[in-house]
């Protein structure tokens, strides 16, 4: 049993001493993002009394709101150093989240969650800057793989200890697992601290030049990465409402499946890493990955109009290959956007890459779910047509990029 749980612990915990800080911290951060998740807008709508479309129009406003600060976040993390900009943002998180146990309307909600979504950008792109120079070029998308596989660890043992607060649905066990993940921000900031210093590499006194936003072939890639990220929407928002509303698989097939990912991209993840420690290795894992995510929207829409058994068979083969395209997808997104970006400049090149998922995050519920649920079987088949495409075009667009150098570096 020691044995087995060693060989659980190799798979998401690195060897290296700063890579065993940075998973800690990782581990602690995303502990009370679980519980967070668990209880925000539980409590809101239930003890507070907001209404569901107060609390989703704020969560909207705020994530709006905190995609304008990712890319001049990435440039101040270049100009003084990325570690100790995430580690402040981190931890000033927590101590505005405190806030929200003296909230008690709308306005106050709205405020409190907007400088909580512009200081998780920034702490996001800081910490996507400071992989990149931590892990180097051979090992920089191992490092984010482990930091994945730790982040589903610690939001899944953080949902479950907010299980707790949710059976007893008392304000006061509210408040505190509240409190709970204010002090896990802190202490995962201070965390931080201990990780190598990671040098500015850019001067002072340059001006701020946008020259992610002038790198052309680095603004197509972040876009069909946006089209690529839309499968995380699809497990969030389409599939739940698809296996509920479209077929006869019991509800809580839903939990099922969606254990299945959260259990192997735990064990999983790094070693779907393997293969892209270079752009072209990267580029190629991301358009097989395109299609087994493509396979998968196939065989969802198959689970309609059938009995019990078949149909959460079709769900399950889906979410098999659908967990398979995640992994590699994932390792293949990394090693785009870290191997395309100019070297001197990845925390701006990391905070435009850090815009495909915002986008995808904001536009991608009301697209997938226009598609799926407003046009069923065909539009589970359109998804999987563009996801083939997308693939295919994120391919060519890096395979021809070879020559490709960034717009703020000379030709």
């Amino acid at each position: 049993m020691r044995g087995k749980l060693k060989t659980l612990a190799s798979k998401v915990i690195p060897n290296e001493p700063h890579l065993r800080i940075l998973a800690g911290s990782t581990f602690i951060n995303t502990f009370g993002n679980g519980l967070f998740m668990t209880v925000d807008v539980i409590y809101f709508t239930t003890i507070v009394g907001l209404s569901p479309t107060e609390v989703a129009l704020a969560l909207s406003i705020a994530g709006g709101l905190s995609l304008t600060l990712s890319v001049p976040a990435g440039h101040i993390a270049d100009r003084f150093g990325p570690r100790d900009i995430s580690a402040a943002a981190v931890a000033a998180s927590g101590l505005v989240m405190a806030m929200l146990v003296f909230v008690h309307s709308y306005t106050p909600f709205l405020l409190v969650h907007i400088f909580m979504g512009m200081l998780g950008v920034v702490a996001q792109t800081t910490r996507m800057a400071t992989i990149a120079k931590l892990g180097g070029e051979e090992s920089r998308v191992k490092l984010r793989a482990y930091q994945r596989a730790v982040t589903n660890f610690g939001i899944s043992v953080g949902t479950l200890f907010a299980g707790i607060g949710l059976a007893l649905n008392d304000p006061t066990v509210y408040k505190a697992l509240l409190l709970a993940d204010a002090a896990t921000c802190v202490i995962a900031g201070a965390m931080y601290l201990k990780l190598p210093f990671v040098e500015p590499t850019v001067e002072r006194g340059e001006p701020f030049s946008f020259a992610a936003l002038k790198d052309r072939v680095f603004l197509g890639a972040t876009l069909s990465n946006a089209f690529m990220s839309l499968h995380f929407i699809l497990q969030s928002v389409a599939i739940p409402l698809w296996v509920v509303r479209e077929t006869n698989a019991p509800r809580w097939w839903v939990s099922v499946i969606m254990m299945m990912n959260t259990i192997a991209v735990m064990l999983f993840q790094v070693a779907a890493s393997k293969g892209s420690e270079t752009l072209n290795g990267g580029a190629k894992m991301f358009r097989r990955a395109s299609c087994f995510i493509a396979v998968a929207c196939i065989l969802y829409a198959y689970s309609h109009g059938v009995n019990a058994i078949v149909a959460s068979l079709f769900l399950a083969l889906g979410m098999a290959s659908h967990i398979v395209g995640e992994l590699i997808g994932s390792t293949g997104s990394w090693a785009i956007g870290f191997g395309l970006a100019d070297e001197n400049h990845q925390g701006q090149y990391q905070g435009v890459w850090g815009l495909s998922w915002g986008l995808s995050g904001t536009l991608g519920p009301a697209l997938v779910t226009a598609l799926v649920i407003g046009m069923g079987i065909s539009g589970w088949w359109i998804l999987a047509v563009v996801f083939a495409l997308n693939g295919t075009v994120m391919h060519k667009l890096v395979t021809k990029s070879w020559t490709h150098t960034p717009a703020s570096q000379p030709a």
